[in-house]
């Protein structure tokens, strides 16, 4: 066991209620994802974004589509003051080519 110490943001890690709490805050985001007209889809299922706890993934079959939800989250980040960090964030293309 650690040291107690005050949570002043964000949820508490392992909590019962850290990842609906998680979800609410983060509803609009998938909303505004989804219609943005960019992002993967399946069919008409729209599966540019998977969230699970606190990591989010967005998949689009273009880069300019993937710039555009990236600017979403961006956006959305600064009005909801969410800090995303680049440090833990990867890119990863498939196919031949030369990426558009």
């Amino acid at each position: 066991m650690g040291e107690w110490f005050p949570i002043q943001c964000g949820v508490r890690q392992g909590g019962v209620l850290s990842p609906y709490l998680f979800s609410v805050y983060v509803s609009d985001l998938i909303f505004e994802l989804r219609n943005s007209g960019s992002g993967a889809h399946i069919g008409k299922l729209f599966m540019g974004c998977v969230l699970y706890a606190d990591d989010i993934v967005l998949m689009s079959p273009s880069c300019h589509g993937l710039q555009r939800l990236v600017r979403i989250c961006e956006k959305y980040g600064l009005k909801w003051d969410i800090k995303f960090n680049p440090c833990k964030s990867q890119v990863i293309t498939f196919g031949g080519g030369t990426a558009t």
